[in-house]
């Protein structure tokens, strides 16, 4: 008997809809954007890796002189927004007031 082998390929990946952004959306992550460079970080909004060992968090890093805001891009507009409005408000209150200031130096 003739054993025939059978060559199995795998079916492509579709990428996911992602769900589609409305100009609300659009005009408020942009806000919050420009909010962020002026206190000076770097918004960069990539596909972050996943994988076996590995767990995506958007966050925000350091790398010498340079203050970096990485935002997963495979996640919905409203988590993305969130993200930076969250990052944004961590930002200002760890930042020290002038009140704070004076009655440390005093």
């Amino acid at each position: 008997m003739k054993q025939t082998s059978q060559i199995i390929r795998r079916a492509k990946r579709r990428k996911s809809a992602r769900p589609a952004w409305t100009k609300e959306q659009e005009q408020l992550y942009r806000d919050l954007l420009v909010q962020l460079e002026g206190r000076g970080f770097t918004v960069r909004r990539e596909e972050l890796k996943r994988g076996h060992c590995w767990k995506v968090l958007s966050g925000s890093c350091r790398s010498l002189s340079h203050h970096y805001v990485f935002v997963d891009s495979r996640l919905s507009p409203q988590d993305q927004i969130s993200f930076l409005d969250a990052t944004l408000n961590e930002i200002e209150d760890s930042r020290p007031t002038d009140n704070n200031q004076v009655s440390q130096a005093a």
